[in-house]
């Protein structure tokens, strides 16, 4: 959607059922907006229910998913960093 000098800005579908790998950012904080759908997050090991509008920091470090409910799954997600690159996804157990 946008690309800055130190954000980048993508729009995240999830199709039902699906979710991302349970992962963490060594250089960059994200925020995500919930566009639509009613969808269950962890970070740091702690879940919670999320809905349309609902907006989640996950500043540097922290360990996050997201999991698709039956409905799909659209967010914003903001990625906000000097360094922004794939390289910097660490792909975790949940």
């Amino acid at each position: 959607m946008d690309v800055g000098t130190d954000s980048l800005t993508v729009k995240v579908t999830l199709n039902p059922g699906h979710g991302m790998n349970y992962h963490s950012h060594d250089r960059r904080d994200e925020v995500w907006t919930v566009i639509s759908g009613s969808e269950r997050v962890v970070i740091d090991g702690e879940e919670r229910l999320v809905s349309a509008g609902d907006v989640i920091d996950l500043p540097i470090g922290c360990k996050h998913t997201v999991f698709a409910s039956e409905s799909g799954l659209q967010i914003v997600e903001v990625q906000i960093g000097a360094d922004i690159r794939v390289e910097d996804k660490r792909k975790l157990s949940l």
